[in-house]
């Protein structure tokens, strides 16, 4: 009997140890915000959502995501390059203009960003950069999708 409750003990230190259960507030898993598979970022008060590519059956990277400005003062994305080559947008700049998102994709999408000839494959990280009138450029490792499932039929601003 004292043997088993010992056992039981230690096994029960050691799940404990193991799987961070009892970490309270520290616990690893605790931190992890990433609930899609685009990625986040902030610049200022710009806030950079659910940002990733998709390539296309042409070998296009298309950019989804979306960008909030929670700033009084407006700003404007002046750039966007996606694997490092500067990528066309359908307009020159799309302003930030606080709680007025720029949507990039979709049904609801008001701007494009993409380039064409994408050598990398789905499930690769490739960088992408937002460069903006006033605030600092930020740049993610934004995850490649094949143009399937969801992202099968994309809709684009152009």
């Amino acid at each position: 009997m004292a043997t088993t409750l010992k056992r039981l003990i230690a096994l029960l230190i050691i799940s404990t140890a193991v799987t961070s259960c009892g970490s309270g507030q520290n616990a690893v898993t605790r931190n992890f915000k990433q609930v899609t598979d685009g990625v986040e970022a902030q610049s200022a008060e710009i806030r950079l959502r659910n940002v990733l590519i998709v390539k296309t059956d042409a070998n296009d990277a298309v950019l989804v995501g979306t960008l909030v400005s929670w700033s009084d003062e407006p700003d404007a994305i002046t750039g966007i390059s996606i694997n490092n080559i500067p990528a066309t947008l359908s307009a020159p700049s799309f302003d930030l203009v606080k709680n007025k998102p720029v949507i990039f994709v979709g049904d609801s999408a008001n701007a494009d960003a993409y380039i064409p000839g994408l050598n990398k494959v789905a499930g690769e990280r490739i960088p992408v950069t937002f460069t903006f009138a006033t605030a600092s450029p930020v740049t993610v490792d934004a995850l490649v999708l094949n143009s399937e499932g969801f992202f099968k039929d994309l809709v684009r601003v152009n």
